[in-house]
């Protein structure tokens, strides 16, 4: 059956192998992305690409096609003659992508202030508003997804396309971090509170305060991922209970 497959996809225009063959570099891509930034790779992990090749029926090439990409993105590391290994768990790490988000997403509102419709920030502030209860206990990885949204589209207000790219990357690269963060319900609704200052000085088109208020948010959020760095790692060593 697979000789068949094989005979028959060699009689495909050559346009259309090289379809099917991107498509199915993306596909895999997206999996092991996805795999990655949850952390289903250890720590330190050395990565099997024959057992992920194996685990997603295709080849080795779409396999490493997609490790040599999240190594440019920052997920994986490749060594010279041992392969790729998973990325570690550093609060200093996560420390400095925080920073830089900082950096990127302070400036972002600045341009918002300035370039924003009426209409855009209205869209946006409602958006954040309609996802849910912050007290809800149970609900605290919708919550933390609802959070990514609302930086992403005050980023987006920005009108700078380069810095929305900059925070998209930086938001996969720390998700599970703010997730585990967001599980306290404290933080959670500290969370919520910032969030209101903020949406106040981007109504009133405040960029200097709001973009202080910004700051001082993702710099306090740093630190309760950077101890989630920590609480992560005990949980994929010792289990749900650490």
């Amino acid at each position: 059956m697979a000789e068949r497959q094989s005979l028959s996809e060699s009689r495909l225009p050559e346009g259309a192998r090289r379809g099917r063959a991107a498509d199915s570099v993306e596909r895999v891509y997206a999996i092991i992305k996805e795999w990655a930034i949850e952390y289903r790779f250890l720590p330190g992990q050395k990565i099997n690409e024959a057992e992920l090749a194996s685990q997603l029926s295709v080849s080795r090439t779409p396999v490493r096609a997609a490790l040599n990409r999240l190594e440019r993105d920052g997920f994986v590391i490749n060594i010279p003659n041992r392969g790729f290994f998973a990325r570690e768990i550093s609060p200093a790490a996560v420390r400095e992508l925080y920073e830089l988000r900082a950096a990127v997403e302070r400036a972002a509102f600045v341009h918002a202030c300035a370039r924003a419709s009426d209409a855009q920030v209205e869209a946006t502030v409602a958006a954040w508003e309609d996802h849910g209860d912050p007290q809800d206990g149970g609900s605290w990885a919708p919550v933390a997804l609802a959070d990514e949204a609302f930086h992403m589209a005050l980023v987006r207000l920005s009108g700078n396309g380069q810095m929305v790219l900059a925070v998209e990357a930086l938001s996969t690269r720390i998700r599970f971090f703010r997730r585990l963060a967001l599980e306290a319900l404290p933080q959670r609704a500290q969370s919520y509170r910032e969030h209101a200052a903020i949406i106040d000085a981007l109504r009133r088109r405040d960029a200097i305060g709001g973009a202080e208020l910004l700051e001082r948010h993702i710099t306090l959020s740093a630190e309760h991922a950077a101890a989630a760095a920590g609480r992560g790692m005990a949980r994929m060593l010792f289990g749900s209970a650490a």
